[in-house]
């Protein structure tokens, strides 16, 4: 009798088990999309490398769809204008739809975003509006020195007298590897800056051996609204050129010939 009930209890556990996950499965897949971090923001894009985009656009989107991928399309509307909102994702941002347009003065109002796979769409969301639309501009003297795996990244301000630059970050780009949309992928970015600095060093762990990268330096001007979260309003984004690491036995060769240098050097010495 023991034994048999003991056997009743695990199939009833197994069955409990069996049922609880059959309810998630169903949840998930009746679960229709969710969108957050959205955004609209104007950006002054400097030249990029290998696809040399550049000019005055309008960026909008949002950081957070759920599920994201090629199975969820986003839409964003704002009166008579919808626009398809591409999935761009990157190592950063694995979740990040955006769409990007040449600045229009007419398209600076909020945008209506909505998610849609084939569980159905998600609940709209909205934009910010982009109440003061300025060009923020480009950085000066930008570029990259010392240690080759951790250069040290800086640049000269411009004038940015009355433009409302609240912060400065520095991203790196992958050139060797294309993300969603088509664009390289974005692998690191830093913490926020003071909006008065003009370098930053790339950490160790970033960089590779063998690759091709590119260092983005973003000055952004936040808005403050005086209800509701703060939001991205204008941005620059300059970038440097292609920034090459030598293959490892490049590397090592070169390492072993700058030893080889310094002891014929001390030899030099020596017999002086």
């Amino acid at each position: 009798m023991t034994r048999t009930k003991s056997m009743t209890l695990v199939l009833l556990l197994g069955l409990l088990v069996a049922l609880a996950a059959l309810g998630a499965w169903v949840g998930d897949a009746l679960a229709t999309p969710s969108i957050t971090g959205q955004f609209n923001f104007r950006d002054n894009l400097g030249p990029r490398p290998v696809d040399n985009i550049a000019g005055d656009f309008l960026f909008v989107g949002a950081t957070g769809v759920t599920p994201a991928g090629s199975g969820t399309t986003v839409q964003a509307v704002q009166g008579g204008t919808t626009m398809s909102v591409p999935f761009r994702n990157s190592t950063i941002f694995p979740n990040n739809y955006a769409a990007i347009f040449a600045f229009n003065p007419a398209l600076t109002g909020a945008w209506t975003l909505t998610a849609t796979d084939g569980s159905g769409p998600s609940a709209p969301v909205t934009t910010n509006t982009i109440p003061n639309p300025e060009v923020i501009p480009l950085v000066n003297n930008l570029q990259a020195s010392g240690a080759l795996l951790t250069p040290h990244i800086s640049w000269t301000l411009p004038n940015l007298t009355g433009l409302g630059v609240t912060r400065i970050s520095v991203r790196v780009r992958d050139l060797d590897v294309f993300a969603g949309g088509g664009v390289t992928d974005q692998i690191f970015t830093s913490a926020f800056l003071a909006p008065t600095a003009t370098s930053f060093d790339i950490p160790a762990g970033v960089l590779a051996l063998g690759k091709h990268y590119a260092f983005d330096v973003l000055l952004d001007n936040i808005v403050t609204p005086s209800s509701g979260p703060a939001f991205l309003q204008n941005r620059s984004e300059t970038f440097t050129g292609v920034y090459a690491t030598p293959e490892p036995s490049t590397f090592l060769l070169l390492g072993a010939g700058l030893v080889a240098l310094s002891g014929t050097t001390q030899r030099l010495r020596r017999r002086k």
